[in-house]
């Protein structure tokens, strides 16, 4: 059994502003909130136990009645929010942890996602889609993607964790977030050789692998995924227009 974390935090942006919510987890995708189709996925597979969801809990409350979900308020920082979520549920089973921005996300990929997990041989997994199948899907998209001798890939939004981990994570998790936009304090961090290998392509997925489970003093494992809604969140007003032209089609029962 797995118990789920979604969080459903975050500062105003100018999608949210844009579209006149309270919350982007509220922003509606063909007449429902974005947040409505994660629980909807979730609440539909057998292995997930607890659902907790951390957001603004006064905007979220209206939840509770329609689903089996508790509601924490949202710390001030992502992994704040993480440690929150696994000091409330107080468990040993694995954390599932989403967004609420992946208004594509179905069951059949996060049951993928779950069996290539298993037998949860490792502490951390994290979903990456080959670039192939994103634009199979999503045809010009721009999408963030690294280069491995192996392909090219994406990644996605969900995570796997063994919830003994993640506090004792936390503060080498926000120093990495710190240092993501940062590419001098971000070679500091990984290692200038690892960073090097990385830009000249040279780098394994394996590799890859290594390097975050040593940094992270955890075991890590990548999960090639073959269903790119997984890689897919709406963060600004184009991904929301992609994800609205998208659903228009799949409703009309066409392409786009």
């Amino acid at each position: 059994m797995f118990d789920c974390v979604i969080l459903a935090g975050g500062e105003k942006n100018e999608l949210v502003r844009q579209e006149g919510v309270a919350n982007k987890a509220l922003l509606k995708i063909g007449g429902k909130e974005m947040v409505r189709t994660v629980l909807d996925v979730f609440r539909q597979i057998d292995e997930i136990n607890k659902i907790v969801l951390v957001g603004p809990e006064k905007e979220l409350s209206f939840l509770k009645g329609e689903y089996p979900v508790e509601i924490l308020p949202e710390s001030n920082s992502l992994m704040g929010n993480l440690v929150l979520a696994a000091r409330f549920l107080g468990t040993k089973n694995y954390l599932l942890i989403s967004s609420s921005d992946t208004p594509l996300l179905s069951t059949a990929s996060v049951t993928d996602f779950i069996r290539q997990c298993l037998p949860l041989d490792y502490d951390f997994y994290y979903p990456i889609v080959a670039k192939e199948e994103s634009e199979k899907m999503f045809p010009g998209e721009k999408r963030t993607f690294i280069i491995l001798k192996e392909g090219t890939f994406t990644g996605g939004n969900l995570f796997l964790v063994n919830p003994a981990h993640i506090e004792p994570l936390a503060p080498s998790v926000e120093k990495f977030l710190e240092c993501r936009k940062n590419p001098v304090k971000m070679a500091s961090l990984l290692g200038t050789g690892f960073v090097f290998g990385l830009l000249m392509k040279r780098l394994s997925l394996s590799q890859l692998e290594e390097r975050a489970s040593n940094l992270l003093q955890i075991k890590a494992k990548a999960v090639i995924s073959s269903y790119p809604e997984i890689g897919f969140d709406v963060d600004k007003p184009s991904d929301l227009e992609i994800i609205r032209r998208k659903m228009y089609a799949l409703n009309k029962g066409g392409g786009e």
